[in-house]
């Protein structure tokens, strides 16, 4: 979230504060462009908690706590509100830097190599610019092109020339490759496009490894976890929070917590209340647990009967052209704790 965007947030949370207090909201707050969103999760909260006795804006996009507003109800019991102003999304929990595992010290130990460090120590980048190249019939204005943009210029041209579309990469290559009628050049360009998705695969598979026979910081995972689940679903917020102590997160978790998202297109609001289910994890040790032959690792705990139970699946990827091009990620998706209905 850039400073202007944090600035608008701001401005819109106070606004909204005001009108749970039912107090005036003035006229500069009434025509900022997030005030129709303010509107819609004024009503939605109260809606959710009609007995609203005061609330308070407590902000967290610079940091030092976690939620945006704590409401105090007539009985007393404090709700603490995470507020999401959104475009469009939310089918993944979080999509976070492609380092974030090292950047926050899930793992310790001496020097840990983050995902891309470690690929740069195997030529990763200059390998593909050699599979690339195995294709010789790119259009002049292509070949022309030097350094990493010309990576992704061939590599999406070259997924333009098998007619992936919206349809899974992998799969259309092995089509075009079984296909006795494939042209020459398609069946290259299917070659090429493979054997980088595959060593893709095979460099993910090796990363993992590494990370595996690591130490884990036991403390900062919980945290990570926490703060994910609090609402933190980018770099930049998990960045932002990262200073609020595990202690303070742990507190404000024991209250009810609620995430509300508003479509800023749309108006349309969604609640998450996982408040019963982080209760039950604050006094449980979080880990990262593997699985073989998978290129995503787990945040899990460990059940009443000892059996492994996952959180959070964190996976390695790649966001733009196919896997193994541009813009390396992790998306992070909600896993058995959070989709079944146990405690």
């Amino acid at each position: 979230m850039g400073k202007h965007e944090r600035e608008d947030v701001y401005i819109a949370e106070k606004a909204l504060n005001n009108l749970l207090n039912g107090e005036r909201v003035d006229k500069t707050s009434r025509n900022h462009k997030l005030f129709d969103c303010v509107n819609a999760l004024a009503d939605e909260i109260r809606s959710d908690f009609p007995d609203i006795q005061e609330s308070y804006h407590i902000g967290n996009i610079y940091g030092g706590s976690v939620g945006n507003v704590k409401l105090i109800l007539a009985n007393g019991e404090e709700v603490y509100l995470e507020l999401k102003f959104l475009s469009s999304g939310l089918g993944t929990r979080a999509n976070i830097g492609q380092n974030s595992l090292t950047d926050f010290h899930l793992f310790r130990g001496g020097e840990i190599l983050s995902w891309s460090d470690f690929r740069e120590g195997g030529n990763y980048r200059g390998w593909v610019e050699g599979e690339l190249s195995k294709f010789k019939d790119y259009p002049e204005e292509i070949k022309c092109i030097k350094g990493v943009k010309a990576i992704y210029r061939k590599a999406d041209y070259l997924k333009g020339r098998l007619g992936v579309k919206a349809r899974n990469t992998m799969s259309v290559v092995e089509e075009v490759l079984h296909d006795a009628s494939s042209s020459r050049e398609k069946s290259t360009a299917a070659k090429i496009v493979k054997e980088i998705m595959e060593e893709d695969r095979r460099g993910k598979l090796c990363y993992i490894s590494y990370l595996k026979v690591l130490n884990q910081d036991y403390e900062n995972i919980k945290k990570f976890l926490f703060l994910i689940l609090a609402g933190a679903h980018t770099h930049t917020s998990l960045e932002e929070q990262w200073s609020v102590t595990l202690s303070k997160i742990l507190e404000t978790l024991r209250h009810k917590y609620c995430v509300y998202y508003v479509y800023k297109k749309t108006l349309k609001t969604k609640r998450e209340d996982y408040s019963g289910k982080l209760r039950n994890l604050l006094d449980k040790k979080i880990y990262a647990s593997f699985r073989e032959n998978q290129t995503n690792i787990l945040l899990s705990f460990k059940g009443k009967g000892g059996n492994e139970i996952p959180i959070l699946r964190i996976v390695f990827h790649w966001k733009n052209k196919f896997q193994g091009i541009q813009t390396p990620c992790l998306n992070i998706f909600d896993d058995r704790y959070l989709k079944e209905d146990f405690i």
